[in-house]
């Protein structure tokens, strides 16, 4: 069973800088007790997006929103671009594609997720961390 919700979260780089690795940690589950348990997917760590110095030397800003699947084992796959394509492209599938995963539970059994989507977005001031994932 799947997951086929599009959800959508958004990210957000500042000029030059690199965001720092978050890590979400999920509430600890008792021995014994975990099989059972839902769980929604948490993300465990991923590289942030890098401004493309192209871009930045032309002071260019933008946005790339990006649709991908998560298998069982928290890794990203099939990540492709869902807006008109820019430069900023192939930085936000770079980053996308490092992310990893608890993948959901559902009902006791760990499921994989499709269409999910993300907005990474590019801007020269004022953002230099990620907004949320």
């Amino acid at each position: 069973m799947t997951n086929k919700l599009i959800t959508k979260t958004k990210v957000c780089v500042g000029w030059g800088l690199r965001a720092a690795v978050i890590i979400l940690v999920g509430n600890l589950a008792l021995a014994g007790c975990s099989a059972s348990a839902n769980r929604p997917l948490q993300l465990l760590s991923g590289q942030g997006p890098i401004y493309p110095a192209a871009a930045r030397d032309k002071g260019v800003e933008g946005v790339v929103t990006v649709r991908y699947d998560v298998t069982v084992d928290g890794h990203v796959i099939n990540a492709r671009t869902v807006s008109a394509r820019s430069i900023f492209d192939e930085a936000a599938l770079v980053a996308v594609r490092s992310w990893r995963f608890n993948a959901p539970r559902v009902n006791g059994e760990v499921q994989a997720t499709t269409n999910r989507e993300s907005t990474v977005t590019f801007k020269l001031e004022g953002a230099d961390r990620y907004d949320q994932y």
